[in-house]
């Protein structure tokens, strides 16, 4: 597929995620919705990211906080190689249309991976993720969080598979002291070309989408997308996605990332 095509099909991913219009008042802040991979930035690299999830529609009811009547939140996170093993990166989380009056900016976490190889004698990489989150009292009750987070990466021809098991504990905020939640998110993808893949994401009720729903109603996340390499360092991830059982609002997602 010639890149100027893949450059407009991600165009046009692109604005969509951004003309979606809410119906109602959103249910949920989405910040990240990203399954981490063993792969990552090479020594000495940047990586700068931009995430943009959008929902439908909104399920909020009226005595809802105005911060969460949020349809769109933006991203933008800054990765660095520093070793074959080692990376840092910087997020930081916006929800730039929301109501009149209401934050824009959100919180960020920082956060560091080490990749540790391949362990055993099974095609499998393992690499580690910790991460520490500071959020605005208008978005999250839970003021401060850390994530540890496991990264198993499985590659057999054309198809890929990562798994990432995490557990998740809140160091300031109503949840300081009680037992950490353990969260799973999946990612499986084939590759179809060279630059193009077809992919399938799972998020459990918190994983990376923590600001989803309270846990007792939570639901899980499912999600079919595209990957594109679309040269030149340019990468686009988007996908459509929706809660399993539940009649909450369609969600897209998408991940512009570029590599110099």
């Amino acid at each position: 597929m010639p890149s100027c095509v893949l450059r407009r099909v991600a165009a046009l991913v692109v604005f969509g995620t951004f003309v979606m219009t809410p119906f109602q008042a959103a249910a949920q802040d989405l910040f990240e919705l990203e399954v981490f991979e063993y792969r990552g930035v090479a020594p000495g690299e940047y990586e700068i990211g931009l995430h943009t999830n959008a929902m439908s529609r909104g399920s909020v009811t009226a005595d809802s906080a105005a911060a969460n009547h949020r349809p769109t939140h933006i991203s933008v996170e800054v990765t660095r190689g520093w070793t074959d093993r080692l990376e840092t990166a910087v997020f930081v989380q916006t929800a730039p249309f929301g109501s009149a009056g209401s934050t824009r900016f959100a919180g960020g976490h920082i956060r560091g991976k080490i990749r540790l190889g391949q362990p055993t004698r099974l095609p499998l990489r393992v690499a580690v993720s910790a991460e520490y989150a500071f959020n605005r009292r208008s978005f999250d009750d839970e003021l401060q969080t850390a994530e540890f987070r496991s990264i198993v990466d499985y590659q057999q021809g054309k198809l890929s598979v990562a798994v990432n098991p995490s557990i998740e504990l809140v160091t300031r905020g109503p949840g300081d002291g009680l037992e950490p939640v353990f969260d799973l998110s999946a990612r499986a993808a084939w590759q179809l070309t060279r630059r193009v893949a077809v992919t399938s994401d799972y998020f459990s009720a918190a994983a990376t989408t923590r600001h989803l729903q309270p846990e007792v109603t939570a639901h899980h996340l499912l999600f079919g997308g595209v990957d594109l390499d679309l040269g030149r360092g340019w990468e686009l991830s988007a996908g459509t996605g929706h809660c399993v059982s539940s009649s909450e609002p369609w969600m897209l997602k998408s991940i512009v990332g570029f590599r110099f």
